[in-house]
């Protein structure tokens, strides 16, 4: 009986030339544009080259080194970088470089920057903590006040680099334009969402 009505609704989309719900799905999955991976990754070595800079200039930077090894900063690295390119991603499917306003795209790397930075010290907790918790090293109560003011704290703190790199990625798309002028008849970023 459920396969009857499933072949009759499939049947009724084909005739009535509406597509099938599956597509809209699939139209999610399109591939991320080439602005949108280069802004991502100049923002992910920007961000970390500062952290760097900033451990170094703090001299903390030796004791940082010395306690993680190089698959442990190879996956750090590549989870923030893939942070953000689903914020980035996430901006320009909803907002154009080419024609949104400053205050526009700020706004959204805010909004995108506070979600990755939440995810990103969730990562992080997930990582660190999970095997403490199952030891039985610290309380569960413990843990859910801390990442609770450290969800906090963390969407603060991306929301800023969100608005800070956001700026930046309007200052650096501008400067390619200007300094590429005969790629801007050219659409090299990802059209918005209906």
């Amino acid at each position: 009986m459920a396969e009857d009505q499933c072949v009759r609704e499939g049947m009724a989309e084909r005739t009535s030339g509406a597509e099938p719900a599956h597509s809209a799905e699939q139209a999610d999955v399109r591939p991320v544009s080439l602005v949108t991976w280069t802004l991502a990754t100049f923002d992910t070595a920007l961000f970390v080259l500062l952290g760097v800079l900033a451990a170094h200039a703090s001299g903390g930077l030796a004791d940082l080194l010395a306690g993680l090894n190089t698959l442990v900063g190879v996956a750090v690295f590549c989870y923030l970088w893939a942070l953000f390119v689903l914020a980035v991603r996430w901006i320009h499917r909803r907002v154009s470089l080419d024609s949104a306003g400053v205050s526009t795209l700020a706004l959204h790397g805010t909004a995108a920057g506070s979600v990755a930075g939440v995810a990103f010290l969730l990562g992080l907790f997930v990582v660190v903590l999970v095997p403490t918790i199952q030891s039985g090293g610290v309380r569960l109560q413990a843990v859910l006040l801390v990442l609770l003011i450290g969800a906090g704290v963390a969407a603060v703190v991306g929301g800023i680099v969100g608005l800070l790199t956001s700026v930046l990625d309007i200052a650096v798309y501008g400067l390619a334009g200007y300094l590429l002028p005969e790629a801007g008849s050219e659409r090299v970023t990802e059209p918005r969402r209906q």
